[in-house]
């Protein structure tokens, strides 16, 4: 492969663009007055919009036999003002060749009342289909008029309302020149940014002394990944200086214009943080580019209790008025943060969360979680649309995605949920209340019948044979879709839409808008993604019953996002075994569709001494026996020297056992011992973990949970943590769902132990062991207890840097530290 500097320094374009879809330049230029929408939008999924826009061109069809239609037609031109141009891009919903001339038909879904729909038809509307108008008349001078139209499609009742007009070859000339125009004189900085920023990414020097062993082939494969639009799956071991490795060529990538941003995602507020300080010195080293960090819209809202009603919100009310000297503002900064973003909105009066989302569009590098992209509840549809272009995704901490992917295409019914909107509606709306009435039946009955032992559901869902369904203690389980709740969701879900168009005022709405959301997410996943990778689950939470469509395998759905569009690049610490998290991000199925990458730690393996006990065991008909001399493991390797330490086990159950021997063994001049409690706050983890800022005086322990929150995402470097000690393999606990999935993975690759079991519970010993070497000049310890790990089927797994040595006693543990 060439090195990176071939494949990076090609010169930037010379004559200065933007590419600009219709839809975006419209709400630029022409959007005004408030937020709108509110609750009610997102009433109709993209999976029924798109089948209310076939059922349109049907209509069509039978509405015009004489015409030749088209639909989703592209549309494309340029606009040049001096220096500038603007590629413009879209797509016209329908284009009729009629007897009497062109057609042209913008089409709108809706969902509730037609009633609440501007009679004249919204004005952005019209200005996206006479831009797609003026676009078609281009390169058709013989037209001297066209008639254009609006189509506003009922999800309920399946109609349109239809409003035309024939407008002439000059009025759509003058209105696209003076949008493109305005567009222009406010873009005008946007484009001397960007000529910067090209400049100044091509000429960018690497912020740091010298390339540690790994970056330079790191930043290669990013850069081959973007140029051919691939995916890439990267262990990058601790101390490599991945972060950097994958953002410094991404500046290189966005100069050459491979991708129009770059969208750090990572689920850890610390590796956000990370990320941030890493562009401050790619800053530092000449670059100019915009970042900014996307927060949760709860954790910035400026008037939580209003919950986003957008006719009451003042920072909703005149939020388009405001924006453009809001934006002003920020594009006056490189680095926004929360604090940044909190102000302006404060100072222009609009909502902070929009204003971010407004903001991003305008930055080189988006740094936010991963649902952002891929969660298709609040997806960036305005960053990964049919036509966007490509977007560069750094998925950092990969191995954390694979589960919060299923959770993301995972939906649930609560009962406790549909009793409290219930109580908010009583008897003000007697259909609402009904409706209500009859989810409460149905999960009344679900709780009857997980309090017994026969397969039961069967009864409320009448096409399931009762040996299709899994029966386990208060736990059913079963493959097809729960047919007869969804109708009764669906209805819920209608009436609740048009009482509240009826009702917008509602007091104490959000409960009632909670279970709406719930009801709604939950029909659109029984609808637009359930497959062979669900299965419907009901058990109890909170003694309440609660019915869930389980994704177990959402590597499809995450691939669909980004293959052959957006280049991804996944990269942890903990990838492994690589071709494990590559089949659940990328498709078990999809081998040839992806590259690996799996890099050797940059610092001597001496620097890490990986100590094996494989005479003990952990397994827990053993734990009691064994209990005493794992305790007496411990104790031999932090008596060893004075230091910190921490000591993960299996569960909390085992930490309480331990808790009780160290109780009773308490020495005032030994070891202090501290402990990890089930759901601590977040100062009473803070307080855990600036214990271990202080060292050499006195020997500290912290005892964790293996796979909890002291496990990932926490930076002790140097003397702060001198070892660590793991109790057991960290497989998951058996579980109901937990064995569906290793039934799933069986079924479809004969690995299901591997898969629900054993890859899962290794990668918590990879993270708690993680822990130790932070950096070149650290140097450590790990103590692997469990038999487990004499087998060849844990010693595969070891990453290449680890050379353990066997331990027999505590004696000997004591003496090699």
């Amino acid at each position: 492969m060439t090195n990176l500097k071939d494949q990076t320094e090609a010169s930037a374009p010379a004559q200065p663009f933007l590419r600009i879809a219709v839809r975006t330049l419209v709400e630029t230029v022409h959007r005004q007055g408030g937020l709108t929408g509110g609750w009610l939008s997102g009433g109709v999924t993209s999976a029924e919009g798109i089948r209310l826009h076939q059922h349109f061109g049907q209509t069509l069809q039978n509405q015009y036999p004489e015409a030749a239609i088209q639909t989703e037609v592209p549309l494309n031109t340029i606009y040049t003002s001096g220096s500038l141009s603007l590629k413009i891009h879209g797509r016209c919903d329908a284009l009729l060749s009629l007897p009497s001339g062109p057609y042209l038909i913008e089409a709108k879904s809706f969902s509730g009342s037609a009633d609440h729909l501007p009679s004249d038809g919204e004005l952005l509307h019209w200005a996206q289909v006479k831009l797609y108008a003026w676009i078609y008349l281009a390169d058709r001078p013989e037209i001297q008029s066209i008639r254009i139209g609006l189509a506003y499609l009922s999800l309920e009742t399946k109609k349109h309302s239809e409003q035309t007009l024939t407008i002439s070859r000059s009025d759509l000339e003058r209105f696209f020149q003076k949008t493109c125009q305005t567009y222009i004189e406010f873009a005008g900085n946007l484009i001397k940014s960007k000529q910067i920023r090209d400049r100044s990414g091509l000429a960018c020097r690497f912020p740091y002394s010298g390339l540690r062993t790994g970056q330079k082939r790191f930043m290669r494969e990013v850069v081959g990944a973007a140029r051919h639009r691939e995916s890439i799956f990267i262990q990058a071991p601790t101390g490599i200086g991945k972060t950097v490795a994958a953002l410094y060529p991404a500046a290189k990538i966005i100069a050459n214009h491979w991708a129009d941003h770059c969208f750090y995602l990572t689920n850890m507020t610390s590796t956000r943080l990370v990320a941030d300080a890493t562009l401050a010195d790619l800053r530092r080293s000449g670059l100019r580019m915009k970042s900014i960090i996307l927060y949760a819209k709860e954790t910035i809202c400026l008037e939580p209790e209003i919950y986003c009603d957008n006719r009451k919100c003042a920072y909703a009310t005149a939020y388009y008025d405001h924006l453009p000297a809001a934006l002003h503002d920020l594009f006056l900064l490189e680095s926004i943060g929360r604090d940044e973003i909190l102000a302006c909105a404060r100072k222009h009066h609009v909502c902070p969360f929009e204003l971010s989302l407004d903001m991003a569009l305008y930055c080189e590098f988006i740094i936010c979680d991963y649902n952002y992209v891929f969660d298709p509840r609040v997806r960036l549809s305005r960053f990964f649309g049919d036509d966007t272009g490509p977007r560069l995704l750094l998925i950092d901490e990969a191995h954390n995605l694979p589960a919060r992917s299923r959770e993301m295409y995972s939906a649930s019914i609560e009962r406790q949920a549909a009793l409290k909107a219930k109580k908010i509606i009583q008897s003000l709306f007697p259909a609402l209340e009904q409706s209500l009435a009859a989810i409460d039946s149905y999960m009344l009955r679900l709780s009857d019948i997980l309090a017994g032992n026969r397969p039961g559901i069967n009864e409320l869902e009448q096409t399931l044979s009762p040996d299709s369904i899994m029966v386990a203690e208060s736990f059913r389980a079963f493959r097809e879709k729960p047919t007869h709740l969804i109708s009764l969701l669906g209805r819920f879900a209608a009436i609740c839409r048009y009482y509240w168009e009826q009702n917008p005022d509602l007091p104490d709405r959000r409960p009632l808008l909670d279970f709406y959301f719930q009801a709604l997410f939950f029909c659109r996943v029984a609808e637009e993604f359930h497959d062979r990778t669900y299965v419907t689950v009901a058990n109890m939470t909170g003694g309440q019953p609660v019915l869930r469509l389980l994704c177990l395998d959402a590597a499809e759905k995450l691939a669909a996002t980004y293959r052959t569009k957006h280049p991804a690049i996944f990269f942890s610490a903990t990838l492994s075994p690589i071709g494990y998290y590559a089949g659940l991000l990328n498709g078990i199925h999809n081998w040839e569709r992806h590259q690996t990458l799996q890099l050797e730690s940059p610092f001597p393996s001496e620097n890490l001494l990986i100590l094996l006990c494989s005479s003990l065991s952990t397994r827990y008909q053993k734990r009691q026996e064994t209990l005493f001399a794992i305790y007496a493991m411990i104790k031999a390797a932090v008596h060893a020297r004075t230091g910190n330490y921490l000591v993960f086990v299996p569960s909390f159950a085992y930490l309480t056992m331990l808790r009780g021997l160290v109780g009773s063994d308490q020495d005032p001049a030994g070891p202090e011992f501290i402990f990890q409690t089930p759901n601590m706050s977040e100062r009473l983890r803070k307080e855990f973990l600036v214990r271990f800022d202080a060292y050499g005086q006195k020997t500290l322990v912290g005892i964790a949970v293996m796979g909890g929150i002291f496990s990932e995402g926490i930076d002790l470097a140097g003397e702060k943590l001198s070892g660590v000690i793991v109790v057991g393999v960290g497989l998951p606990q058996i579980s109901p769902e937990r064995e569906i999935s290793r039934q799933y993975y069986t079924e479809a690759l004969g690995s299901g132990y591997e898969y629900a079991y054993l890859y899962p519970g290794f990668n918590r010993v990879q993270q708690a062991a993680g822990r130790v070497i932070r950096s070149e000049t650290d140097r450590g310890f790990v103590l692997l207890i469990d038999d487990r790990y004499g087998t060849s089927t844990y010693h595969q797994l070891f990453p290449i840097e680890w050379q353990p040595r066997q331990v027999q006693s505590p004696d000997e543990v004591h003496q090699i530290l």
